[in-house]
């Protein structure tokens, strides 16, 4: 019971990491590099001047990730894809935190339209959901322009599909890795459906028909559902990809492409490690409550696949019709063995399964008007579903007893813990817009005014029932197997009875709308020669509600107060290209950022990552952010560059996390405006790439014709939140039918004034180093990605609880792909090697130089190889 954290080389291994990037960058300026052609085809050098195309004609700060960069860094879904991105980084590996901002403060849309989300506890669509094999290219903005949603705290993600083909194609690629923590490992399985290698459950998992009181007509499956059984050796993990297309060039002067992709991925994860819970003992101390030992196996499914047809009228007009589809079911067996605060053995047995999904059809329209200077003309209507289905999330305990035969499990006593949870959430968006882009004369100067609108509603309705087993077992039958302790038998006969189940006090059903409309105008141009102003000014209008329910109680609907808002946000930014080579780049903006559905929604969901319940706050207001922005950039080559960059962000009723003790058998987190926060930070890039043989003669002959390149980036970021200030919190227990009054209290009474934001990590770094060959193809690269410390749970000054903090492990990768032919045949091999470092994640608290570690897991190092095949 008094295991403490042992030293880790993190901090050693993030001190050379965070060195070795800052020294990437030169002392002096550097004359071009004899280097092969870069790739980009659109990166066109002026004469003299190396400052490529895509950043002479965009005035805010951007990074494009492409399918050439995608493939260099081994990316497999986007979330993983933009980890390599100037300060950015992951939130439980699919919720993207920019600059220290976390997830709520990002915007992720699809060719523009906002994306919706598949996830309880945020509205921001979880990024390892998409493929990147399905898209062309990604875009981050992380400076606000007024054409973007006025929800733009931390930055702007737009998916941009693939583009109609040129020619008919055909694409086959398979691929498979193996892992070192699970494949060929033992590892927990459950029965499950026939059908959940597909993805889909066949029915098993279906409730029950329930009765007047919501409780079900017959028993629960208690077998297939239930039963955790060990696998000997998992199976490797494994996918395949189909892909093709084609042009139909009309005599009329039309042509019609059509794109459609469809994947497949079945992959498997052991996660074995510690558990535990921290107190404070009588002195004051951090001490170990509950000792645990937590081994998981998750097989995840994932299906996704993408329809486009294009259709050009002529050179100056062009309509699409985009649908994408992606799917990832997931089933879980996990088994919690430790050592509670009474000194008792316990087990805890959970199997669950969980459907997210996401369906996207989009309507887009591109057009010129050579009478109007070419002036652009772009739209787009979508509509959108999300869907998450957890059916049977079932959790079990066991204690242990002696009885002279040894230490062994017996079932629990009923009704305590020992639940069955169905759960759902249904997400819709409509999405519609329209932007104009004139070019215009005024003398010798030209001028550019953007202007247009969007539309946008959403809803989003969710649904839990709990379940739970009451009444006393017979000796004899407590130490059977679980699923003829549950069984038909023992239910018939009364020995056990099914009651509904739940927190007391709080609703099980929840509702939510969100109705936007913005309207903007933008004017840009070249005061001078060497500098161009770009400013603007978006209206936005929005009205949120938020609604809730007891089922099975009559006249238990209660709805909020709307959140009825407007705003005026303003936006400026100015690029002086002071020298060849050299910009400076500055800009200034107004932004806002509107709760979630669930944080508003004061009904209890569970965090299945870990394991942490949640109660949102009805009581929440929008939150405002004023933005700095500056970055210096110097380019010496074509694609080569240095940049050094800062920002500011003064935020006015930040939403953080705080420790509710409402709930009464435990603790849960809800959330809070805090009265202000700032947040700084700096951004370094680095990129560089020469001709071996112009470096190092020597290596010709092994090397003669390759290029070596480096990319690098480092951003430092702090933050700091005020606890100067009241605030209004969910009541300890909320009904619906007598209506919800919020308490007000001292922001200093729920966290610690000064500290960071939640999320926020000091330090975040890319290191790559590669060689490739453009004229041949093939390219090797070797990827460092570090993230720092930050915090993944709140502190609990109800009783003294620092913060939980997170250190993810430090990833060092290589990357290969390699073109080759067979038989006249085009093949492409790709091969990576993740982790090879096998760092851990750990999670922990410190208190007075004690530390106790609250959970982690080896991620194991992961090998595969994938094999590409296009006719």
């Amino acid at each position: 019971m008094d295991r403490i954290v042992k030293p880790t080389t993190h901090s050693y291994l993030a001190a050379l990491l965070i060195g070795t990037a800052l020294t990437q960058i030169p002392s002096g300026a550097n004359a071009q590099d004899t280097a092969s052609p870069s790739p980009v085809s659109d990166e066109v050098i002026s004469t003299g001047v190396f400052i490529p195309n895509e950043k002479k004609i965009t005035s805010e700060i951007t990074t494009v990730l492409d399918e050439d960069t995608f493939a260099q860094i081994g990316a497999g879904d986007i979330a993983s894809a933009l980890t390599r991105v100037t300060g950015l980084s992951l939130s439980q590996g699919k919720f993207v935190i920019v600059r220290g901002l976390n997830e709520r403060y990002s915007y992720a849309t699809l060719n523009g339209a906002p994306l919706p989300s598949p996830e309880p506890l945020r509205r921001v669509a979880p990024l390892d959901l998409f493929p990147t094999s399905v898209l062309a290219d990604v875009v981050v903005q992380k400076t606000y322009s007024p054409e973007f949603s006025g929800e733009f705290g931390g930055g702007a993600i737009n998916l941009r599909t693939r583009a109609l083909p040129d020619e008919k194609f055909l694409e086959l690629s398979i691929n498979g890795s193996y892992n070192t923590t699970t494949t060929n490992r033992k590892g927990l399985v459950y029965a499950g459906s026939d059908s959940d290698w597909l993805g889909f459950d066949d029915g098993l998992r279906d409730l029950p028909a329930l009765d007047a009181n919501g409780v079900p007509t017959r028993n629960f499956e208690n077998f297939d559902t239930l039963v955790i059984d060990t696998d000997d050796a998992l199976p490797f993990n494994g996918g395949g990809r189909l892909s093709a297309g084609n042009r139909f060039d009309l005599d009329g002067g039309q042509s019609i492409g059509v794109l459609a992709t469809i994947g497949y991925d079945n992959s498997w994860e052991t996660r074995r490690g510690e558990d535990n819970t921290a107190n404070i003992g009588g002195n004051g101390e951090l001490v170990l409550l509950d000792s645990g030992f937590r081994e998981s196996t998750e097989n995840t499914v994932s299906l996704n696949g993408m329809l486009g047809i294009g259709v050009e009228l002529d050179e100056n007009n062009l309509v699409q019709i985009v649908g994408l589809a992606t799917r990832q079911s997931s089933a879980e067996a996990r088994i919690i063995t430790g050592e509670d605060r009474e000194d008792r053995f316990f087990r805890q047995d959970f199997t669950e399964w969980f459907e997210r999904e996401v369906y996207m059809g989009q309507l887009l329209g591109e057009h010129f008007i050579p009478s109007l200077n070419d002036a652009e003309v772009t739209w787009r209507a979508s509509y959108a579903k999300a869907a998450r289905d957890a059916p049977y999330e079932r959790r079990v305990n066991y204690e242990n007893f002696e009885d002279g035969l040894g230490f062994r499990f017996q079932f629990n006593r009923p009704g305590t813990n020992n639940d069955i949870r169905f759960s759902e959430l249904d997400d819709t968006t409509l999405d519609l817009g329209l932007d104009f882009a004139v070019p215009f004369d005024v003398g010798a100067r030209e001028y550019e005014i953007k202007f247009g609108g969007a539309y946008l509603d959403k809803s989003r309705d969710s649904a839990q029932s709990d379940f739970r087993y009451f009444g006393t077992v017979p000796a004899q039958l407590r130490e059977s197997r679980i699923d003829l302790i549950l069984s038909d038998a023992v239910v018939d006969a009364g020995v056990l009875e099914i009651r509904r189940g739940g927190t007391t006090g709080f609703p099980d059903l929840s509702f939510a709308t969100l109705e936007t409309f913005g309207g903007y105008v933008a004017l840009e141009t070249e005061f001078f020669p060497d500098l161009r102003i770009s400013g603007g000014l978006r209206y936005e209008t929005s009205q949120q509600e938020t609604a809730i329910e007891q089922s099975l109680v009559g006249g238990s609907y209660f709805q909020f107060d709307p959140l009825d808002e407007n705003y005026l946000l303003p936006a400026v930014t100015a690029t002086y290209t002071f020298a060849d080579n050299w910009q400076l780049r500055l800009a200034a903006s107004k932004t806002i950022n509107r709760p979630q559905f669930r944080e508003l929604t004061p009904s209890i969901f569970v965090n299945t990552d870990t394991d942490d319940r949640f109660v949102g706050n009805p009581f929440l207001t929008n939150s405002e952010s004023t933005n700095i922005d500056a970055r210096l950039e110097y380019y010496f080559g074509a694609t080569q560059f240095i940049t050094v960059g800062g920002f500011y962000k003064d935020l006015t009723n930040p939403i953080e996390e705080f420790i509710f003790n409402g709930l009464g058998e435990s603790n849960a987190t809800s959330f809070i405006n805090a009265p202000r926060a700032e947040l700084y930070g700096l951004e370094l890039e680095f990129e560089k790439k020469f001709a071996i043989s112009d470096k190092f003669p020597v290596l010709n002959t092994w090397l003669g014709g390759q290029d070596f390149v480096i990319r690098s980036n480092y951003t430092y970021v702090d933050s700091s939140v005020s606890a100067d200030g009241m605030v209004s919190i969910t009541p300890p227990s909320v009904d619906p039918s007598r209506g919800v009054t919020p308490v007000t209290i001292s922001a200093a009474g729920l966290y610690t004034d000064g500290r960071k934001l939640q999320g926020q990590s000091d330090h975040l770094v890319n290191l790559q180093f590669g060689i490739e060959n453009y004229e041949a193809g093939w390219d090797v690269f070797l990827l460092v990605n570090y993230t720092s410390e930050r915090i993944r749970a709140v502190e609990d000054l109800s009783n003294g609880l620092p913060s939980i903090k997170e250190q993810l492990p430090i990833s060092l990768d290589l990357v290969a792909n390699v073109p080759f032919k067979v038989r006249g045949g085009d093949y492409e091999l790709g091969f990576k090697i993740q982790n090879i470092l096998d760092d851990r994640y750990e999670a922990s608290q410190t208190l007075n130089g004690t530390s106790i570690i609250i959970d982690d897991y080896n991620v194991g190092t992961t090998v595969a190889a994938s094999l590409k095949r296009r006719f």
